[in-house]
C-alpha cells in the first residue's frame, strides 16, 4: 500500500485520533497501519514527495510483515538521514522515538539509548543546545537502566560520555567533564578484554577527555595519559577501517598541545606524519575532512614558527584555504577557521613583511569575530589574535586608533579568560605589548605599572608554558632596566627573581638530556645579567644566590635525584618509599635516546617508536616525581623540600670548611667577583679593566694556542711546537688573566704575599663562568718578570662546578682511614694511539702504594672493561684511571674515557653511584674542559665525577705528555699520603688540592716554569 500523497487538516486530525486510541504491545511498542504511521510522520514534518517515496520503500518489507511501529519507522528515517544528511529525516525519527519512549508503560533503555543518539545527531548538525541537554538525559537513562552484565553496557556508557563532552565543549561546566571521564573510565574497566573497535573508540575519548581536562587546568599528567590512551586506540585499528582518520587525528592534536606545552619538536614533526596520514585515508565525502586538514595547516604553521621556513607558512596557508573553501559560510567550525587563516598570515607578514597579508588577516579575524557569539568559549582568544593584528599594524603606520582598539581587545580577552586557563599567560603578556607601546608614547607612571603588572601576571600563570613565563618575566626585566626612573631597586629584583624560578621548568627534568643542554645553552646571559642587577642594588646575598642556582642546573637536577629522604621517612615512610621508587627509575631513564636517534621529523612514521616509548616513560616519570614532591612540600617543616637553598645553608662554616670560594660574574655591562669567606659576609670587588668581550677574546687565543700545541689528546711522543704566525703567547694570556681577574682579587682578600711569607698557602676556590671555565686561574701570573707574581706562590687553586657541588662534598665528607684504591690503566686501547707512559704510571703507583701500605687493585689492557670498572669503583674509595680521554664537542654526554672495550662517558656517570668514594685522579686528556656552548652546565668528566660521588677530583684541561703522567702521580699520592700521615689537613679537606700543587711544583721544576702547557693543565675539582 503506497503513502497517500498529501495530508490534509482533517486526515491529520483523524491521524492523531487513531494513534491515541490504539492500544500498544507486550513490548510497550504501538502497532499502527500504514496510513496511520504516515500520517504521524506527515504531522510531524510534512515530508516532500521524494521523502514519502525512500520512506515508503524502506517501510515496504515491514508492510509483508503486518507490523509497523513508531520505532521501525524511527529507525528507517535514522538510516536515511545517516545516507542524506537531510534534516527532516533526523526529525521525524526524533519525534517518533519520542513517541515510542512516552508510550512505553515502563522506561526502555533500547528507545531511550536510539533517542539519544538521534538528538545528539541533530546536536551535532545544528548545534542546537536543547537537543543536547535532551540527548544527555535520554542516554544517562539509558547507560543506567541497563545492567553492567548486558552486552550493550559499554556502548551506552560511551555514548553517554561523548554527550556530556560535547556539552562540556560548548558551555564548559567542569562538572560534564569530570562525569564523563568517569563514565568512560567505567566503560573501559568492563570492556578490557570485549570489542577491540569498541576499546578503541572508548581510549580515543578518553583521550580527548583528558585533552580537555589539560587545556582547562593545565596538568601535564592529563595530557601524557591522553597520549597513551589514543596512541593504544591507532595501534588497535587498521587502516581499512572507516574511524582510523578520527583516531588518527586524536592522536595528532594532543601531540600539538603537548608541542604547545614543552616544544619538543620531535613531537610536533610526529603530529604533522599522522594527521597527513589522517588526510589521505579520509573520503571526500568524509564530513571531517576539512578538520582535518585544517589541523594539518595548523600544524605547518607552528612548524614554521620554529622554522621560518616559507614552504611550511604556505603549506599551512594552502590547507587552511581549502579547509575554508570545504566549509559552508553557517557551518559552526566556519569561524574557527577563518581565525585560523588570520593567525597564518598575521605570521607570514611578520616574517616576510607583506602587508597585503596583514589586511587581509585583520578583515578575517573581524568576520570570524561577528561570527563569534559572545558567549562562545573560545572568544578570548580570537579577541587576543586581533589585538595582536592591530599591535602590528600600529607598529607598520602609527595610528593611535589601532594601539588604542588592541588594548581594548586586548583587555577584554584578559577579562573573559579564567584565570586558571593554561592560555592566559600568552593574553596577558600580549595585552603588556600593547600597553608598552602606549607607555612609549604617552610615559606615565599609571601606564608603566599596568604594562608591568600584565607582564608579571603572565609570568605567575602556574599552568600556563614554562617558555611563555619566561619570556613574560624576561620582557618585565627589559622593561625595568630600559626605564630606571619609572622602577625601583624591589621591583627590579621581584622580575629577575620571577626569571631564576621559571629555569627549572625550563631546563625540565622530564626533558630528553639533549633538550635539557640546548635549553641550558640559552640561560647563561640571563643568570649573569640577575646577578649583576644584584649587586648593582648591594643585594650581595641574593646575588650569589642566584648565581649558584642558575649554574649547572642539570648536575643540581641530577644530584636532588639521590638527595636522601631520612627525615622525609621519619614523618611519611609512605612518601618516602614512592619518591624513592620514582627517583631511582628517573635515574636509570636518564639517557634517552635524543631526537637524532629517532627517524627524521618529517619522515617518522605515525606509530610510536622505542624513542617516543622511552621518551614518554621518562616525561612520566618526571611528572610523577613533580607531583609527589608538591605533596611533600604540603608537608609542615617540608615547605622548602628540594628548592635552592639560601645563602646561609650553601655557605659552609669555618668549623667544616677552610678557604674562600670566589664566582667570577661576567655580564656584558660589568664584571665581577663575588667572595666568600667561612663565618664571613660575602662580599663583591668590581673588575673594571675585565669584560666579556675581552674575557671571550682571551679564551679564543688561548685555544688557538692550544691548537698550536696540537694538545688533543694523551700522546707518547712530544708535539710542541713554537710559537708561530698570530698566536698569542700563553704568557700574555696569563698576564692578563691575573692583572684583570686573579691579582685584583687576591689583594681584597689579603692573599696576594708570596710563599715565604706564609708557613702554609691559603687555599682559594674559583668559580668561574662563561669563558673563564676554559681559561687557567690556576696558573695566572706575570711570567715576563723572573720576578713577577705567579698565583701558585700565593694561594693553592682548586675549582667548581658551582656552590652547591662544593657544599655537597664537605657535607658529605668522611675521610677514609684506610683508603682502597682501584687503579686502571689502558697502555694500548684498541683503535687508540698507545700509551705506554701507563704501564710505568702504574708501577710507580703499586711502589707508592706498597710503600704506604694502602690496598690497591689494578686493571690493566684488557682487564679494564666498562662494567668491570663501574663494578670496581663501587668498591674503592680512590680510583685513578690513565687512559685515553676524549670531550665530544658536538655531544658533551659522549665525553668519555676510553677502556679497552668501549667508553665509559660523561652520560654513563650520571647513572653510577659509589658511596665509599672519596678521591679521584683522572690522568687522561681534556677531562676538565666543558662545551663552550653551555659552560655553566661544567659538562664535563671531573664534574661527572663528582656527581658520582667523589670530593676531590684531578682533572685535565688540556692533553698531558705521555711522559709527564708518572712524574706527576707519584709526587702527589706521596704528598697525599705525607698531609694524611701527618694529620694536619684542615676543616674540609682531603689533602688533593695541596698534593696536587706540591706535585706541579716538581713538574715545573723539571719542565721550566715558562712551558705552562706541560705543567698547568692538572687542577683539582671539589675539595
Amino acid at each position: 500500500m503506497a503513502f497517500p500523497s498529501a495530508p490534509t487538516p482533517a486526515r491529520l486530525a483523524a491521524a492523531h485520533r487513531t494513534m491515541a486510541d490504539e492500544p500498544t504491545t507486550t513490548e510497550g511498542s504501538v502497532v499502527r497501519t500504514p496510513d496511520a504511521s504516515f500520517l504521524t510522520i506527515a504531522a510531524l514534518s510534512y515530508l516532500r514527495d521524494d521523502q514519502k517515496d525512500l520512506l515508503n520503500a524502506r517501510c515496504q518489507f515491514l508492510q509483508e510483515w503486518g507490523r509497523l511501529t513508531d520505532e521501525d519507522v524511527a529507525e528507517e528515517a535514522h538510516g536515511l538521514y545517516k545516507e542524506t544528511r537531510d534534516i527532516v529525516y533526523l526529525e521525524t525519527a526524533i519525534a517518533l522515538f519520542q513517541r515510542a519512549a512516552d508510550a512505553a508503560p515502563e522506561p526502555d533503555e533500547d528507545l531511550l539509548s536510539r533517542l539519544g543518539q538521534c538528538l545528539d545527531l541533530h546536536y551535532d548538525a545544528r548545534r542546537d543546545i536543547d537537543y543536547l541537554h535532551r540527548a544527555i538525559a535520554a542516554l544517562q537513562s539509558a547507560a543506567q537502566l541497563t545492567p553492567d552484565r548486558h552486552f550493550n553496557k559499554v556502548l551506552r556508557l560511551h555514548n553517554f560520555s561523548i554527550s556530556l563532552r560535547r556539552r562540556y565543549q560548548s558551555l564548559h561546566t567542569v562538572e560534564d567533564l569530570r562525569v564523563a571521564i568517569e563514565v568512560d573510565e567505567h566503560a573501559l574497566r568492563l570492556n578490557s578484554d570485549g570489542d577491540p573497535y569498541m576499546l578503541a573508540w572508548i581510549l580515543t575519548n578518553l583521550g580527548s577527555l583528558l585533552n580537555l581536562r589539560f587545556q582547562r587546568f593545565g596538568k601535564l599528567e592529563d595530557l601524557e595519559r591522553a597520549i597513551v590512551r589514543e596512541q593504544r586506540a591507532v595501534e588497535l585499528t587498521p587502516d581499512h577501517h572507516p574511524y582510523k582518520p578520527t583516531l588518527l587525528h586524536s592522536l595528532a592534536l594532543s601531540l600539538r598541545l603537548r608541542y604547545q606545552h614543552l616544544a619538543d619538536l620531535a613531537d610536533l614533526g610526529r603530529a604533522i606524519a599522522i594527521e597527513r596520514y589522517a588526510v589521505e585515508l579520509s573520503s571526500n565525502s568524509d564530513p571531517d575532512l576539512p578538520g582535518r586538514i585544517e589541523h594539518l595547516g595548523s600544524l605547518h604553521w607552528l612548524l614554521f614558527e620554529c622554522t621560518a621556513v616559507r614552504e611550511d607558512i604556505d603549506s599551512a596557508i594552502a590547507c587552511q584555504d581549502r579547509a575554508t573553501e570545504l566549509t559552508p559560510e553557517d557551518h559552526p567550525s566556519q569561524a574557527f577557521r577563518l581565525h585560523n587563516f588570520a593567525m597564518f598570515l598575521r605570521s607570514r607578514y611578520e616574517r616576510f613583511d607583506d602587508l597585503a597579508d596583514l589586511e587581509c588577516a585583520i578583515t578575517m579575524q573581524y568576520h570570524a569575530l561577528k561570527l563569534t557569539p559572545n558567549d562562545y568559549h573560545d572568544l578570548p582568544t580570537r579577541l587576543d589574535n586581533l589585538s595582536s593584528l592591530l599591535w602590528l599594524r600600529f607598529r607598520r603606520f602609527g595610528a593611535l586608533e589601532d594601539l588604542e582598539t588592541s588594548i581594548a581587545e586586548g583587555k577584554r580577552a584578559v577579562s573573559l579568560m579564567a584565570d586558571e586557563h593554561p592560555g592566559k599567560a600568552v593574553q596577558l603578556k600580549n595585552l603588556a605589548m600593547s600597553l608598552e607601546l602606549l607607555f612609549l608614547r604617552d610615559r606615565t607612571q599609571e601606564l608603566f605599572s599596568e604594562t608591568l603588572s600584565c607582564y608579571m601576571s603572565a609570568n605567575s600563570q602556574a599552568l600556563s608554558s614554562p617558555a611563555i613565563r619566561l619570556q613574560s618575566a624576561r620582557y618585565a626585566v627589559r622593561l625595568l632596566d630600559s626605564n630606571p626612573e619609572f622602577s625601583t631597586a624591589e621591583t627590579l629584583l621581584a622580575a629577575h627573581s620571577r626569571v631564576l624560578d621559571v629555569l627549572s621548568e625550563v631546563v625540565w627534568v622530564g626533558h630528553t638530556m639533549e633538550r635539557r643542554l640546548e635549553e641550558s645553552q640559552k640561560l647563561g646571559q640571563i643568570v649573569s645579567s640577575a646577578v649583576c642587577a644584584a649587586i648593582s642594588v648591594n643585594a650581595v646575598a641574593k646575588a650569589v644566590e642566584w648565581l649558584d642556582a642558575g649554574r649547572s642546573l642539570i648536575w643540581t637536577q641530577t644530584m636532588s635525584l639521590r638527595s636522601p629522604l631520612h627525615d622525609l621517612a621519619q614523618v611519611r615512610p609512605d612518601f618516602a618509599r614512592a619518591l624513592e621508587d620514582v627517583q631511582v627509575q628517573l635515574q636509570s631513564s636518564i639517557n634517552a635516546p635524543s631526537r637524532g636517534d629517532a627517524v627524521g621529523l618529517m619522515v617518522v612514521k605515525f606509530g610510536a617508536n622505542d624513542y617516543y616509548y622511552t621518551a614518554d616513560r621518562h616525561r612520566g616519570l618526571a611528572i610523577e616525581h613533580g607531583r609527589l614532591i608538591a605533596d611533600v612540600r604540603r608537608l609542615p617543616g617540608f615547605e622548602s623540600f628540594l628548592l635552592p637553598k639560601t645563602l646561609s645553608a650553601l655557605v659552609p662554616t669555618s668549623a667544616s670548611f677552610k678557604g674562600a670560594v670566589v664566582f667570577i660574574n661576567l655580564d656584558r655591562s660589568r664584571c665581577d667577583a663575588l667572595m666568600l669567606l667561612p663565618d664571613s659576609d660575602s662580599t663583591v670587588l668590581a673588575l673594571p679593566e675585565l669584560s666579556l668581550a675581552k674575557a671571550e677574546a682571551l679564551r679564543t687565543q688561548w685555544q688557538a694556542y692550544l691548537k698550536q700545541q696540537d694538545v688533543r689528546e694523551r700522546s707518547s711522543s712530544s708535539r710542541y711546537q713554537p710559537l708561530s704566525g698570530r698566536v698569542s703567547s700563553p704568557h700574555v694570556i696569563l698576564d692578563r688573566l691575573w692583572r684583570w681577574i686573579v691579582g685584583p682579587v687576591l689583594k681584597a682578600l689579603g692573599m696576594d704575599l708570596v710563599n715565604g711569607d706564609r708557613k702554609r698557602l691559603p687555599h682559594i676556590t674559583w668559580c668561574p663562568t662563561g669563558p673563564l671555565t676554559q681559561l687557567p686561574l690556576h696558573a695566572a701570573g706575570i711570567y715576563e718578570d723572573d720576578s713577577g707574581p705567579r698565583v701558585y706562590n700565593s694561594v693553592v687553586s682548586s675549582y667548581t662546578p658551582s656552590l652547591s657541588a662544593l657544599a655537597r662534598s664537605v657535607n658529605a665528607l668522611t675521610l677514609s682511614t684506610t683508603p682502597g684504591v682501584l687503579v686502571v690503566t689502558q697502555p694500548d686501547t684498541p683503535g687508540l694511539s698507545p700509551l705506554p707512559g701507563t704501564t710505568l704510571e702504574g708501577a710507580r703507583l703499586r711502589e707508592v702504594f706498597a710503600a704506604s701500605q694502602t690496598h690497591s687493585m689494578a686493571l690493566n689492557g684488557h682487564e679494564a672493561t666498562t662494567d668491570a670498572v663501574k663494578l670496581a669503583l663501587k668498591q674503592h674509595s680512590w680510583l685513578h684511571l690513565a687512559c685515553h680521554g676524549c670531550q665530544e664537542i658536538t655531544d658533551p654526554l659522549k665525553s668519555a674515557f676510553m677502556l679497552y672495550d668501549g667508553r665509559m662517558s660523561l652520560s654513563d656517570l650520571m647513572v653510577t653511584t659509589a658511596d665509599k668514594a672519596e678521591l679521584a685522579f683522572l690522568s687522561a686528556c681534556q677531562t676538565a674542559v666543558g662545551d663552550e656552548k653551555i659552560p655553566e652546565e661544567s659538562m664535563h668528566l671531573a664534574a661527572g665525577m663528582l656527581a658520582v660521588g667523589y670530593k676531590g677530583v684531578i682533572a685535565t684541561m688540556w692533553s698531558i705528555m705521555d711522559d709527564d703522567a708518572p712524574l706527576i702521580v707519584e709526587a702527589y699520592y706521596k704528598k697525599l699520603h705525607e698531609i694524611r700521615g701527618a694529620e694536619t689537613l684542615g676543616a674540609g679537606e682531603t689533602g688533593a688540592a695541596y698534593a696536587l700543587h706540591e706535585a706541579a711544583a716538581q713538574l715545573r721544576e723539571k719542565v721550566g716554569e715558562k712551558n705552562v702547557v706541560r705543567w698547568a693543565p692538572f687542577v683539582h675539582f671539589g675539595i
